[in-house]
């Protein structure tokens, strides 16, 4: 599965490591910060990666476990939001 996500996991393991807290202060800077650092062209790839996980993920579990799998250790349910609604909105971020 990893390797389908080759480029997510790279944001969502790098940005979201298991002490991200400590590098940002909340997911949206964790996400500005990725956005800083790599090319637009990668960023399209995470896009796509983004959509086809969001996708893949028949249910909500599904897609937390996909994220967990990917190394994500943040949690949406904290900013009151699923990980598709997250995800979604990261999606946005990124596309803007």
């Amino acid at each position: 599965m990893t390797a389908k996500y080759r480029r997510l996991k790279v944001l969502l393991a790098g940005y979201f490591h298991q002490d991200w807290k400590s590098d940002h202060d909340t997911a949206t800077a964790a996400i500005e910060c990725y956005v800083d650092e790599w090319p637009s062209d990668e960023v399209s790839v995470v896009i796509k990666e983004i959509r086809q996980l969001l996708f893949d993920a028949k249910s909500e579990d599904e897609l937390r476990e996909m994220a967990l799998r990917l190394g994500c250790y943040y949690e949406p349910r904290a900013d009151s939001q699923t990980f598709r609604e997250w995800l979604t909105s990261v999606c946005e971020r990124l596309s803007n």
